[in-house]
């Protein structure tokens, strides 16, 4: 099933409250790709940062991805708790491997910019 019919499907099973958490999935998906783009572009060093500047402009970029992936695994487990306690199928189904997530992060994000209206 395409993630975004998972979610629709959830609508008609979660209370608001929990709608939220899935609304809150959604919006670390997007936060997380955001920070990978921001870390990478930061590591290719287009304006041209040297030494030290260079060292502390990467590491400030990987800490903020590092907390928004954290942050991304954290609202997906939840969602796929309150699936497991409505007997719906997971929205995530990968392993736990930090990777995989972010993996989701990109077919999420991904899949809303194709569906776009």
């Amino acid at each position: 099933m395409e993630l975004l019919n998972q979610i629709e499907n959830m609508r008609q099973h979660f209370d608001t409250e929990e709608m939220e958490c899935v609304e809150d999935m959604i919006l670390k998906a997007a936060r997380y790709v955001r920070e990978v783009v921001a870390m990478e572009t930061t590591a290719r060093n287009l304006v041209g940062r040297n030494g030290e500047e260079l060292r502390e402009a990467v590491s400030s970029a990987d800490s903020t991805r590092r907390v928004a992936h954290n942050s991304l695994i954290s609202a997906t487990d939840i969602v796929n708790r309150l699936c497991t306690n409505h007997g719906l199928p997971l929205i995530y189904t990968g392993d736990s491997l930090r990777r995989h997530y972010g993996d989701f992060a990109i077919a999420l994000v991904t899949e809303i910019f194709n569906k776009r209206g």
